[in-house]
């Protein structure tokens, strides 16, 4: 099989990492643990202010947990999609991990990104699990 065939899984699974770390960071944004102000936009200050002043307890640290798990998840699905690109014959071990890290990542929580990305893990996961080598024909 070409590398063409191979493509779906790579892509689907490189679009499912970015789209989980960037929904992990929109979280952590959030939960306050990047604090982030674009030039004139009080969005932020609003919204982090009124969510640690309530004191939500174990809300706010189970919210800043699933941030993390969440942008860690999205960091190995890219790295794993990655090194599954250049190692073709690893398909189902690489295709195995980016499986469970997307699950993870379902069960972590999230944003729209985060579930978007999840799902999209979980088919390019499986895809790359699927995937089978054409034997090679020895012309006699």
């Amino acid at each position: 099989m070409s590398a063409q065939d191979r493509a779906p899984a790579y892509a689907i699974s490189l679009l499912a990492g970015i789209l989980t770390f960037i929904g992990g960071l929109a979280k952590a944004s959030t939960a306050g643990i990047i604090k982030y102000t674009a030039s004139g936009a009080t969005f932020n200050n609003f919204v982090g202010n009124s969510v640690r002043s309530t004191n939500f307890g174990f809300a706010l640290a189970s919210a800043r947990i699933s941030a993390v798990i969440l942008i860690l998840s999205g960091i190995l699905v890219l790295v794993s999609a990655v090194v599954m690109s250049f190692r073709s014959h690893q398909y189902p071990a690489w295709g195995t991990v980016i499986l469970v890290l997307s699950v993870v990542g379902l069960f972590a929580g999230g944003n729209f990104l985060t579930g978007v990305g999840s799902v999209l893990g979980i088919i390019g996961g499986l895809l790359a699990i699927t995937y089978r080598t054409a034997p090679r024909s020895v012309p006699a």
